[in-house]
């Protein structure tokens, strides 16, 4: 089998009268005689010989990109397209793991409060609310443990691009979407009372004590789960593939919705909601602001249903709520967007320094290159030294001769490094033939 040919395979023969027309700097070419000053070489015949490869360009110190949140998975440059299918199997896989020890804990200590169909009960019972609440946020281990598995890295990465919770940034959006909870159900409060709904009345739960512990403890753990899965994992999945961050926003809205057993317009309710918080993960480069809209609507809500202000059980919905949810949610969406330009020092992008890419391989120091052209039996022993930064460069044999030029192009001569010696010859214009001797490609097709 022969060596394919390339495209510099064969010397370019010399123009008509073409004579080189400057001395440049350089090569020293093992094999040549009567060597010159140091960088130069000079055939038997007299004729300057300069480098015959052009010199390569600076090499990059690395370059930078930016990402927003849902790409963050790019800024892992070991991170791979097929790695967030295989993250979602491990979450999922701990995840029924832990769901199930979670089941067989609740069976055997509160036996009596679980007797019946799981929807059909009161989610006011602190048992089933356990069991409601505490089994949606076995997600959120489910997910951080996938992700040490298979990265990307830092870990943090998943909660905002600046690789970890920004916990005066989440506090100040709790802040904004209290205020805004607070400010809009008193007003539909105030509202209901004057068109004839009455003075509501107060009652508590049974187990007040107990709910208002799991209140504390479980919901906030329940909504970030709830977060990290649709607007974290998700998410950033999505952005690992399509580029525009609407196909993050979206795409897990009608899982998200999915998962709530409610009715037509309790669903709108639910995907409004859902849009929201993946609108303002996006702007914030962050969790935070969807974490902090999502345990204050379920925090008022469930508290509402301990106090009885609102059923719990309810899952039909109607266009009024539809309404009332796009008032909570427009407001919170411009509040945390002039809180966003207000603070030009918080991160909602991830600058990366790529690697530069790889240094090409050194080549034996001036001194040493006899001794190593003398220990290559390869026939690949022609080192060139490129003037500009002073390194080697490799002449693959197999697909010389070579034609050699100066700087401004006339022709000067072949340089062969076929020869069976391992010591390569530069012939005259007028001599570009090949040597006598076996060339590279015949030893090696034996």
């Amino acid at each position: 089998m022969s060596q394919p040919s390339a495209p510099w395979s064969r010397p370019t023969p010399p123009q008509q009268g073409e004579q080189p027309r400057r001395r440049d700097p350089g090569v020293r070419v093992p094999g040549v005689q009567n060597p010159g000053v140091q960088g130069l070489a000079r055939p038997s015949d007299g004729r300057h010989v300069p480098g015959p490869v052009s010199a390569p360009g600076p090499i990059s110190a690395g370059t930078t990109r930016t990402f927003f949140y849902h790409r963050l998975a790019l800024a892992d440059r070991n991170h791979r397209w097929w790695m967030p299918l295989v993250e979602g199997v491990i979450g999922v896989g701990i995840y029924l793991v832990l769901s199930i020890l979670f089941g067989i804990v609740i069976a055997f200590t509160l036996p009596e409060s679980l007797s019946e169909d799981i929807l059909a009960m009161d989610q006011m019972d602190p048992a089933v609310f356990l069991l409601l609440f505490g089994s949606v946020a076995l997600m959120l281990p489910s997910v951080l443990l996938a992700r040490l598995v298979l990265g990307p890295r830092p870990l943090g990465l998943v909660f905002s691009v600046a690789g970890r919770i920004r916990w005066r940034w989440l506090l100040t959006c709790l802040g904004a979407a209290a205020a805004v909870y607070v400010v809009v159900n008193a007003v539909g409060i105030g509202l209901d009372m004057t068109t004839g709904g009455g003075v509501p009345q107060l009652e508590l739960a049974p187990g007040f004590g107990w709910l208002v512990v799991l209140w504390l403890v479980v919901v906030p753990l329940q909504c970030t789960a709830e977060e990290l899965v649709f607007r974290g994992y998700l998410a950033q999945t999505i952005g690992r593939w399509l580029k525009h961050p609407a196909w993050a926003i979206l795409l897990p809205v009608p899982l998200f919705v999915l998962g709530h057993t409610y009715d037509v317009w309790g669903q709108v309710s639910v995907g409004i909601m859902a849009v929201t918080m993946g609108v303002v993960t996006w702007r914030t480069g962050g969790l935070e602001a969807g974490i902090a809209l999502h345990t204050v609507n379920n925090m008022v809500v469930t508290a509402m249903g301990m106090v009885g202000l609102a059923d719990m059980n309810e899952t039909s919905g109607s266009p009024s709520d539809v309404v009332f949810e796009v008032i909570l949610n427009g407001a919170y969406l411009a509040i945390v967007f002039w809180l966003v330009r207000r603070r030009p020092a918080l991160a909602v992008t991830r600058t990366v320094i790529l690697p530069p890419p790889p240094a090409p391989p050194r080549m034996p120091d001036l001194h040493a290159r006899p001794a190593a052209i003398a220990a290559d039996s390869s026939g690949m022993a022609a080192y060139v030294l490129n003037p500009i930064t002073q390194t080697y460069m490799t002449l693959p044999p197999q697909y010389g001769p070579y034609s050699v030029r100066d700087a401004e192009g006339p022709y000067v001569g072949v340089l062969d490094t076929r020869t069976s010696q391992g010591q390569p010859q530069l012939a005259p214009p007028a001599d570009r033939g090949r040597p006598e001797s076996p060339s590279y490609t015949g030893v090696h097709d034996e």
